[in-house]
């Protein structure tokens, strides 16, 4: 199951996609820096590959998370867009 599925990189982001999505493509143009960007679209084919995307991706959300984008820094599960946008507040706030 784990060999067709790309895990996070442990370096820049790492934004898991589909096709279509407002929330994707405003995050991927938002992140200037590198991100790796890996479109889903043929994990979630039928229900048990859908499934089978979601156990595997679980191991690195620590919590069940089935929402589009899914990001990550550094290896560290952020959460979607919403939470990408937090973050990024909050470390304006912190200069």
């Amino acid at each position: 199951m784990d060999k067709k599925y790309i895990k996070p990189y442990k370096t820049d982001y790492t934004i898991y996609t589909i096709s279509n999505c407002k929330y994707c493509n405003l995050l991927c143009n938002d992140i200037k820096s590198k991100k790796y960007i890996i479109n889903c679209d043929k994990y979630l084919l039928s229900l048990r590959e859908r499934d089978n995307f979601y156990k595997y991706i679980h191991k690195y959300t620590i919590k069940p998370y089935i929402y589009f984008p899914m990001v990550f820094k550094e290896g560290v599960f952020i959460g979607g867009y919403k939470e990408y946008l937090d973050s990024k507040s909050h470390i304006k706030s912190l200069k």
